[in-house]
């Protein structure tokens, strides 16, 4: 059904009508297969690693790019490809899910349990407060230590002087070196919080076992669905235009 639906889509993508919403062909015919039949095709890609799909397909394009006909441009071909990342993937899933596994495991190896963002960058509970708190700190203390001497001064020019013109001027010198202990801790802080949570976040993408994984998927991912999914597109484009001007 994969290489139907394929057959498909390149020919409507190459007569330029839309097929993700069409219905597929159900061989049990069954009510459910028939309603997820009208669903668009869903990429089996992690979030985090579609910019790797999207990179390679950007270097199979760009490498072929003395192959393309005039009628059909890159970005033309890269809109497609993306359209049928799903079954383009398909295509490398056993060297995907083991990428997925050895990368697993070596974030497991290295405590990163914290969850992943869409670029995969491993995130800590508290790291967003303490960032919020290392910067609100010392802008409160700055401001507070300028209105006290902002006010001081102002009274300390009156006549008399009043007595709280020296308490709020001592106020204010105190804030200011406040403002700037506070501001030198939360700069050590999250320099150390930085260290501290890059072997979580990084050493494991250093590994040379996951890099190798990677590679792997990611050349399966080329060979085996960019490049014939794109030779394919390129041909049906062809003679779906043959067959117009020959009418």
């Amino acid at each position: 059904m994969a290489e139907s639906f394929m057959q498909q889509l390149i020919t409507s993508l190459a007569r330029r009508t839309p097929v993700l919403d069409e219905a597929l062909p159900s061989p049990s015919g069954s009510p459910d297969t028939m309603k997820q039949s009208h669903r668009p095709a869903k990429s089996h890609l992690l979030a985090e690693d579609r910019p790797d799909f999207e990179r390679t397909l950007d270097e199979t394009l760009t490498a072929e790019a003395a192959d393309t006909p005039a009628r059909l441009n890159a970005e033309q071909l890269r809109t497609m490809a993306l359209a049928a990342s799903g079954l383009i993937a398909a295509t490398a899933a056993s060297e995907y899910a083991q990428y997925i596994a050895v990368r697993d495991r070596a974030r497991q190896k290295h405590g990163s349990e914290a969850p992943l963002t869409d670029d995969g960058a491993a995130t800590q509970p508290g790291a967003s407060l303490t960032a919020v708190l290392a910067v609100l700190t010392p802008v409160l203390f700055g401001i507070a230590a300028v209105i006290f001497l902002l006010v001081g001064y102002a009274l300390g020019m009156a006549s008399p002087k009043p007595a709280i013109a020296a308490t709020l001027l001592t106020a204010g010198w105190s804030f200011a070196a406040a403002t700037a202990a506070t501001l030198i801790a939360s700069m050590i802080g999250l320099l150390v919080a930085a260290l501290r949570n890059r072997p979580a976040s990084e050493e494991w993408a250093r590994n040379e076992e996951v890099a190798a994984a990677r590679d792997a998927w990611r050349q399966a991912l080329r060979r085996r669905g960019i490049e014939p999914f794109l030779r394919e597109v390129r041909n049906a484009v062809s003679r779906s235009l043959d067959q117009d001007e020959a009418l």
